[in-house]
């Protein structure tokens, strides 16, 4: 094995049990924290928490209702209508968090019996 294989499978070693990808098996929102089933060594981990990835108005705390509009695309009359009337729609935003069923992707901290964090989903093309 030449040096630069056992560097690489150093680093594999030492970075492998650190970034994983499994299944959501529970949630808490109120705490927005999951449970996650690794299918590669048939374990579940700990409670995770779930990274925040929201975009906040600057205008407003991160717990205030984030509201954005948007117009609708489609510009035909609606059924019952003769004309199209311009109007919009109000959504709240919300952060992301995983749905039991869905693939994230993890990280756990470089130390023995570390904390982890989902990062985020993955969708994967099917």
């Amino acid at each position: 094995m030449t040096s630069e294989e056992k560097r690489e499978n150093l680093f594999s070693e030492a970075l492998g049990g650190l970034v994983r990808v499994g299944t959501v098996t529970h949630r808490r929102m109120e705490e927005r924290r999951v449970r996650v089933w690794f299918e590669d060594d048939q374990m579940s981990s700990g409670w995770l928490p779930v990274i925040i990835s929201q975009d906040v108005t600057p205008d407003h705390e991160y717990d205030d209702p984030q509201w954005t509009e948007f117009e609708t695309e489609d510009r035909v009359p609606q059924t019952g209508e003769t004309r199209y009337v311009p109007h919009k729609h109000k959504i709240i935003r919300k952060p992301y968090m995983p749905k039991v069923g869905d693939e994230v992707l993890t990280v756990y901290l470089p130390v023995f019996n570390a904390d982890g964090f989902v990062i985020g989903g993955i969708k994967r093309w099917r």
